[in-house]
C-alpha cells in the first residue's frame, strides 16, 4: 500500500501554515508517466528542468494536489499547491515522515561495490523469516531513496535500504531520511573521486552512514581494504567485520568459489548463493552478518541465501550457445572492475578471454590512471580480444601489447555489437563491462537477442 498523506500532515511535515483540511493525497509522485489518481505530484527541480512545468498535466492525470519550488511558473490548477524553498529537500522530509510512522526495522547498505548485490542478498536472507521491503534496483539517491521509503509495504517488519552517493555530505543527508537502526559498509574503493575528491574522502563519506545510524543496531563492514574496518571501529567500537582473512569477526571455516556458486560454512551451517566468484563470496559473507545481526537464524540465513539472483546486468552470467558472457553493465570503478577480471580469469582456466569494456564515469583526476591500470590488468589477465570504447580506447593506446592480444576502438556500441559479430569464435569467456552511462547492455541485446 502507497504512502498516503493528509493534507494537513503535508502542511505539517514541509513547515507550511495549515491549509486546506479534508483532503488525502493516495501516494506521492515525481514524474506524470507513473501518476495515479488521487497523488500528490513533488514537482522536482533542477538545473535544467522544472517539473512545475508540468503541474497541469497532472491535474489532468488526476493528481490531487503539488509540491512546487518557489519561484517556479507553473499553469493555475484547482487543487491545493504546496510552495517550499526545496522540492527535492521537501520529497526527503515526507518520505522521513513515514519511516516515522510506519515502525519498520530499517538497514542502511552503502559502499563504492557491492552495495546493490549485498542489499538484496540481505533482503533474501532476512526475508526468510520476516516481511521485508528493500530498495527497487539501485534507487539510492535524494529522489530514489525517498520513493524506496515511501513505497514499502507498511506492513513490512524490515526496511532493506540501499544509499548511494557522489558529492560530500549526500550519506549525511540520505541517512537523515531513512534513520537507520543498522548500517552495512561493503567496501570502499576509487568511485566518484570527481565529487569526493580521494579515496579517503569516499571513506569518511560512507562512514557517515554508521555516524547517523542509531547506536542500538548492528553495524556491519567489509574486510577490504584493510582502512575500512579501522576507521570504522573508531567511530562505532561493536563493528562486526566479515570476511575471509583472520582478523575478521564473520568469517567461514571454508569455502569455495565455482563460476555458478559460492559456498561456505561457518559454525557447523553450511551456506551457498548462486553466484560464482570470490567478490560474491565475500558479498555473502556481508549479508549473512547483518541478517544474524538482526536475529535471523542461521538456517534461515542460508534458505535466504539460496534463493538470491542477480539483479539485472550486475555480474549476470548469460550463456549463449557455448559463450560465456559475465554481464556487469550496471557498475564500474576499478575496484569492481579488478574483482571483474579476476573472476573471469579464476572460474574459468583454460577458455578464451574477451571484453567489451566502455568508460568508469565520475573519476575526476583519476580517470586516466584508473583506466590505464585497468587495461593493463586485462592483458595481464590473459584477455587476447578486446573491444574499447570511452576512455579506455586511450589508456590501451598507452600499452605494449604482447602478441596475440588485439584490440579495437569502435566509435559506438552499436559498432562494438557488430565488431563482436566478426570476431567471436563462439566459446570464448566475454566480460562486458561499464558504468551504467555507457549503455553497454545494447552488447548484450545483440548476443541474446534482448532476452537476457
Amino acid at each position: 500500500m502507497a504512502a498516503r498523506f493528509t493534507a494537513s500532515e503535508v502542511c505539517q511535515v514541509l513547515g507550511l501554515p495549515a491549509g486546506e483540511r479534508g483532503r488525502d493525497f493516495s501516494s506521492i509522485s515525481t514524474d506524470t508517466r507513473d501518476l495515479q489518481p488521487g497523488a500528490l505530484f513533488v514537482a522536482l527541480r533542477g538545473d535544467r528542468f522544472d517539473g512545475a512545468e508540468f503541474i497541469d498535466l497532472a491535474e489532468r492525470l488526476g493528481a490531487a494536489g503539488a509540491v512546487v519550488s518557489a519561484g517556479s511558473d507553473h499553469a493555475e490548477v484547482g487543487f491545493p499547491v504546496f510552495t517550499v524553498p526545496d522540492t527535492t529537500a521537501a520529497l526527503g522530509d515526507l518520505a522521513r515522515h513515514h519511516r516515522r510512522r510506519c515502525g519498520a526495522r530499517v538497514v542502511g547498505v552503502t559502499g563504492s561495490s557491492g552495495k546493490t548485490t549485498v542489499k538484496e542478498m540481505l533482503a533474501h536472507a532476512v526475508g526468510s523469516e520476516r516481511r521485508v521491503h528493500a530498495t527497487r534496483g539501485n534507487l539510492n539517491n535524494q529522489v530514489g531513496l525517498p520513493l524506496s521509503i515511501l513505497a514499502a509495504e507498511q506492513d513490512a517488519d524490515v526496511w532493506v535500504l540501499e544509499l548511494g552517493t557522489s558529492e560530500p555530505g549526500e550519506i549525511e543527508r540520505l541517512t537523515s531520511i531513512a534513520e537507520p537502526d543498522d548500517a552495512v559498509i561493503t567496501t570502499v574503493g576509487p568511485a566518484h573521486l570527481e565529487g569526493l575528491g580521494d579515496v579517503a574522502g569516499v571513506l569518511e563519506e560512507k562512514l557517515d552512514l554508521f555516524r547517523g545510524a542509531s547506536d542500538s543496531g548492528c553495524a556491519v563492514v567489509g574486510e577490504l581494504p584493510e582502512e575500512l574496518p579501522k576507521r570504522a571501529r573508531e567511530v562505532r567500537g561493536d563493528v562486526v567485520t566479515a570476511g575471509l582473512g583472520s582478523g575478521s569477526d564473520f568469517r567461514p571455516s571454508e569455502w569455495s568459489v565455482s563460476p555458478e556458486q559460492a559456498c561456505f560454512t561457518l559454525a557447523g551451517v553450511d551456506y551457498s548463493v548462486p553466484v560464482g566468484g570470490e567478490h560474491h563470496l565475500r558479498d555473502a559473507l556481508i549479508a549473512a552478518a547483518a541478517a544474524t545481526g538482526l536475529g535471523v537464524s542461521p538456517a534461515g540465513v542460508a534458505r535466504g541465501l539460496a534463493e538470491y539472483r542477480p539483479v539485472g546486468l550486475r555480474g549476470a552470467l548469460i550463456q549463449v550457445d557455448h559463450l560465456t558472457v559475465v554481464a556487469d553493465c550496471y557498475n564500474a570503478n576499478p575496484e569492481s572492475f579488478a574483482a571483474a577480471i579476476r573472476y573471469c580469469s579464476d572460474a574459468f582456466p583454460g577458455r578464451r578471454l574477451a571484453a567489451v569494456v566502455g568508460s568508469m564515469l565520475e573519476l575526476g583526476e583519476a580517470e586516466s590512471a584508473a583506466h590505464a591500470e585497468v587495461a593493463a590488468d586485462l592483458v595481464r589477465a590473459g584477455f587476447t580480444f578486446v573491444l574499447a570504447l570511452g576512455a579506455f580506447q586511450p589508456a590501451f593506446r598507452t600499452l605494449s601489447l604482447p602478441r596475440g592480444v588485439r584490440v579495437l576502438n569502435p566509435a559506438t556500441v552499436q559498432d562494438a555489437a557488430d565488431d563482436l559479430a566478426g570476431e567471436l569464435k563462439g566459446d570464448e569467456v566475454l566480460l562486458v563491462k561499464a558504468s551504467r552511462g555507457m549503455r553497454l547492455e545494447g552488447v548484450i541485446d545483440s548476443l541474446t537477442g534482448g532476452d537476457a
